[in-house]
C-alpha cells in the first residue's frame, strides 16, 4: 500500500482545499436509498444536470480478481456501453498538474459536473509506479455522494475506488514499470460495493486482502462492476483499444519513470523498515487460497482487526509516548498473538528511543510505513537519465498508437513525499508534457499547474 509519508517527521496527510472557479455545477448527489435502481448517480453535479440513462451490456459474471479467460490485452473484446452523450466538448484538452495524486479529483469532479465526462462509465489509462486501488477503510461509504467529505477523506494510495464506487469509473488500464509488482499483470473482473457501511471489494486479489477489504459478492450491496488491465506499456496494444473511443482520462504520475520508496529510509539507524515486517506483514496472506473463499474473508478479517488492534498502539504511542499502561487503559482482553504483537512492539519502541530522542519520533508515520509492509513491498527503483528518455521515448511511442485523444490528462507529481526524486522530478515532468504536446494528434491547453495555486475555469 502507497501511502503519503513526509520523512522530515511530518504526518500530516495534504489536503487540498483550493477552491477551484469554473461554470461546473456542484452540488451533493443523492444515496442509493433516494434513487431508484435505474436512476443516474450524481456525485457533485447539480441534479438539473442529469443525463440519459447509458444503456449497460454486462460483460461476463466477475471473476473476483482472477484473470479472465479471454485475456485480450486491449479490451474492445468486452463491449463497453456507449457512454451518455456528452453536452460539452473542450476546445483544447485541458491538462491538470498536482503534486498529491488525489488532487486530481478536484479536477475530474469539476469535469463531471461541467459536462465534460460522462456521469457513468468512464475510462481511466493510468502511468503510475503504484495502482492507486486501496480502499479508504475508515471513510463511510455514503462519502462518496458528498464531494467534500470524499476529498477530505481520501489520499494518494486510495483515491481510485471510490469513483469506481460511485459508479463514474467502470474500467482502469494500470500501465506499470518492471519494478511494480503489487498487482499481477493481467486482465480482471470484480466488484466494488457497500458492506455494513464502508466500501469493500470481491476481488480476490492479495493486494485488496491484504488490506482486510475482501467481501464476498453477495454481501456487498449497491456494488458497481470494474474492469482492471494490469500490463506494460508496450504490451498494452491501444492501437486496437475501440473501446478509448467512449472517451477515457489519461493519468500519469511522474513516479512511473523513477520511484523511491520513502519508508525505507526512516529512522534508518535501527533498520525500522525491516523490524516492521516482522510486526505487520501477516504470513498467511501468502498462501494461495483465491478459490477458498471462506478462507479469504477469515484472512482478511483477520488481517483488519490486526491492523486496527496495531493502529490503537501507535495511536497510544502518539498520546502517551510509552506502553506502560497500554492493556490497562485497552480495557479488553487480547489473546496470544495480540500479546506477542505488544512485545514486539515494546521492543521496537525501547530500540528506538535508545537512538533518537522522543520528538523526533513520530508514530503514526511509524505505523503508515508499517501498513506498506505487505508480501510484495512498495516499489524502489530510481532510474537512470538513460533509462527515463527510453521510457519516455515508449510514452511517445503509446502517444502516437493511441486511437483517440483523451478527454482530459491528469498529471501527478508525487515529489514533496518522496516518492518521485526530488532531483528528477523536474527533469521528468518537462520530458512528460514535451511528449504530450508533440505526440497527440489534437491541440492541448495550457497546463494548470495547480501545486503552484494556479486557478482553473471550465
Amino acid at each position: 500500500m502507497e501511502t503519503s509519508a513526509n520523512v522530515d517527521g511530518s504526518t500530516e496527510r495534504r489536503k487540498s482545499n483550493t477552491e477551484c472557479e469554473g461554470a461546473g455545477e456542484e452540488t451533493q448527489t443523492k444515496s442509493p436509498e433516494e434513487t431508484s435502481q435505474t436512476s443516474t448517480t450524481q456525485s457533485g453535479v447539480d441534479k438539473d444536470d442529469k443525463q440519459p440513462q447509458q444503456c449497460v451490456n454486462e460483460p461476463k459474471e466477475s471473476t473476483n480478481g482472477k484473470p479472465s479467460s479471454e485475456q485480450a490485452t486491449a479490451s474492445s473484446s468486452s463491449k463497453a456501453a456507449s457512454a451518455p452523450p456528452k453536452s460539452r466538448t473542450f476546445e483544447k484538452i485541458p491538462i491538470f498538474v498536482v503534486e498529491d495524486h488525489h488532487e486530481v479529483l478536484t479536477f475530474l469532479y469539476r469535469c463531471l459536473g461541467s459536462k465534460h465526462l460522462p456521469l457513468q462509465g468512464n475510462r481511466i489509462v493510468h502511468f503510475d509506479s503504484h495502482p492507486d486501488m486501496c480502499i479508504p477503510k475508515h471513510m463511510p461509504a455514503n462519502y462518496v455522494f458528498n464531494k467534500d467529505d470524499l476529498l477530505d477523506s481520501i489520499s494518494i494510495e486510495n483515491w481510485l475506488m471510490p469513483t469506481v464506487f460511485a459508479g463514474h469509473v467502470e474500467r482502469i488500464v494500470w500501465i506499470k514499470p518492471p519494478w511494480s509488482d503489487q498487482i499481477p499483470k493481467g486482465k480482471f473482473e470484480f466488484h466494488v460495493g457497500e458492506f455494513e457501511g464502508s466500501i469493500r471489494t470481491d476481488s480476490t486479489l492479495e493486494y485488496f486482502v491484504s488490506e482486510g477489504c475482501y467481501q464476498p459478492e453477495d454481501k456487498l450491496e449497491n456494488r458497481k462492476r470494474l474492469r482492471l488491465e494490469v500490463c506494460s506499456v508496450e504490451e498494452y496494444s491501444v492501437s486496437e483499444d475501440t473501446d478509448l473511443a467512449q472517451g477515457y482520462i489519461l493519468d500519469i504520475d511522474l513516479d512511473y519513470f523513477s520511484t523511491h520508496n520513502p519508508f525505507l529510509k526512516i529512522y534508518d539507524r535501527v533498520q525500522l523498515y525491516e523490524k516492521l515486517k516482522d510486526i505487520f506483514v501477516s504470513p498467511e496472506l501468502a498462501d494461495d487460497a483465491e478459490n477458498d473463499l471462506e478462507k479469504l474473508q477469515r484472512v482478511a478479517r483477520d488481517r483488519e482487526e490486526k491492523l486496527e488492534f496495531l493502529e490503537s498502539i501507535f495511536l497510544y504511542l502518539e498520546e502517551v509516548g510509552n506502553l506502560k499502561h497500554f492493556l490497562v487503559d485497552y480495557q479488553q482482553e487480547i489473546s496470544d498473538e495480540y500479546a506477542g504483537l505488544l512485545e514486539k512492539v515494546t521492543t521496537l519502541v525501547r530500540t528506538l528511543k535508545r537512538e533518537y530522542k522522543e520528538e523526533e519520533i513520530d508514530w503514526s508515520m511509524i505505523y503508515d510505513a508499517g501498513c506498506t509492509c505487505d508480501v510484495t513491498d512498495l516499489p524502489h527503483h530510481e532510474s537512470s537519465q538513460e533509462e527515463i528518455e527510453r521510457m519516455v521515448g515508449q510514452l511517445e511511442r503509446f502517444l502516437e498508437k493511441l486511437p483517440c485523444p483523451p478527454v482530459v490528462i491528469t498529471v501527478s507529481r508525487s515529489s514533496e513525499d518522496d516518492y518521485t526524486p526530488a532531483t528528477q522530478v523536474e527533469m521528468i515532468q518537462e520530458m512528460v508534457l514535451a511528449a504530450l504536446t508533440k505526440c497527440l494528434r489534437a491541440e492541448l491547453d495550457t497546463p494548470i499547474l495547480h501545486y503552484k495555486d494556479q486557478k482553473f475555469t471550465l
